[in-house]
């Protein structure tokens, strides 16, 4: 099924005395099943920063129907998606150089966001999840927003609450990888130049503490223990950000110790954080960390991935910047 087009590019651009948003975002894919949840997901993809000339794209993928049409099927995905796109223009009618796309699909969720964002080159894909249940409990494999972060080669933005405003108290995990350097990069994009943004690092001390259990060692070899491990954790965490605070670029250090879910889901729960990043990589799509913070946090989570630039690109396009490495 061909995509429709909502285009705008014949409309003026915007007047030269307005900011642009010269580092946004060129292109975003956005998951639509008309459910509360990804219209809080296509609310948030239109407060990101969008890079002059954009293209956002409303997805909807409908299942198949024995190889027919009926009423309850594509059509009527068809009138919903168009009011979604619809509603999505109104709300960028400051933003005429922004084009919306509709983009109805027959198939399985996963595999269709997947080809879709390879095809466009999708920088991130926007999606809500589903409200948590209580006692909170994982997320099944058969999850379609965990099947999402593992398939789609792409950075997947996780939805939660509604979004009331621009993200202002982010949360970036890191291990000193590429991927975290990439994790926080993207952040940086996603957030205001004046947002602080606060960086993680928790160092794994439980084989080390369970030892000290084993060997009922005193309370000051646990305190010695922990001390050593976070003055560690903070100057190698202080390098990884030399980089960056060079730019003004207000970031924080925070160390922990102890279990790594653990850790980066308390720290974000005392802090109240908004965002929650972290990088994942696309050698290893699947991750006990990753998973288990997306199926346990109460705000939005970005699972950062990093892909090359699609082959082949828009007329009078050009590739995205390469991001830095370690």
């Amino acid at each position: 099924m061909r995509p429709t087009v909502t285009s705008r590019r014949g409309l003026p651009l915007l007047p030269e005395g307005l900011p642009r948003p010269l580092r946004g975002l060129k292109r975003v894919v956005v998951g639509m099943d008309f459910s509360l949840q990804s219209e809080f997901a296509l609310a948030r993809a239109l407060r990101l920063p969008l890079a002059q000339g954009a293209a956002v794209s409303v997805l909807h993928v409908s299942p198949p129907l024995d190889g027919h049409n009926g009423p309850d099927g594509t059509v009527a995905g068809e009138r919903c998606l168009r009011r979604s796109v619809a509603s999505a223009c109104r709300r960028l009618r400051q933003r005429p150089d922004v084009d919306v796309r509709e983009e109805l699909r027959v198939g399985d969720v996963p595999n269709v966001a997947a080809e879709l964002a390879k095809d466009q080159g999708a920088e991130v894909l926007v999606v809500g999840r589903p409200p948590p249940k209580y006692p909170v409990v994982p997320l099944p494999d058969t999850s379609t927003v965990l099947r999402l972060v593992r398939e789609v080669d792409a950075s997947v933005l996780v939805v939660a609450p509604h979004p009331g405003r621009v993200y202002h108290r982010p949360l970036v995990a890191v291990s000193f990888s590429r991927e975290s350097r990439r994790a926080l990069e993207l952040t940086m994009r996603l957030c205001p130049a004046s947002t602080p943004i606060e960086v993680l690092h928790v160092m794994d001390t439980r084989e080390e503490e369970a030892s000290l259990r084993r060997q009922d060692a005193p309370l000051e070899q646990w305190l010695r223990l922990r001390q050593e491990r976070e003055n560690t954790a903070r100057e190698a965490l202080w390098r990884f950000l030399a980089p960056y605070r060079e730019t003004g670029r207000e970031l924080g250090i925070r160390v922990r110790t102890g279990d790594p879910e653990e850790g980066i889901l308390a720290e974000s729960l005392e802090r109240d954080s908004d965002l929650l990043t972290l990088g994942m990589s696309s050698a290893r799509p699947s991750s006990p960390l990753t998973e288990g913070v997306l199926g346990h946090s109460r705000c939005d989570v970005l699972i950062s991935r990093h892909v090359a630039p699609p082959a082949t690109l828009p007329v009078g396009e050009a590739p995205p910047r390469p991001l830095a490495h370690d």
